[in-house]
């Protein structure tokens, strides 16, 4: 699944920084999940100091392995 991020330099680095991201969810059991990030890209807006975090991201097991 393709995902994106659009943030300040600082908040693009906060997610850049991580291979794992863990989503809680609303209604769906289990109430968190863990997604590894993969093959990111990072794209900057040509007239402001926003960007742009693209990746693929995958949901783990519990033991860290792709599902």
């Amino acid at each position: 699944m393709k995902i994106c991020f659009h943030g300040t330099a600082d908040e693009i680095s906060l997610v850049a920084a991580r291979p794992l991201m863990v989503l809680l969810t609303a209604r769906d059991l289990p109430r968190m999940r863990v997604f590894e990030l993969y093959h990111s890209r990072i794209h900057a807006h040509p007239h402001r100091e926003h960007y742009r975090l693209c990746a693929l991201m995958t949901e783990t097991t519990d033991e860290g392995r792709t599902a």
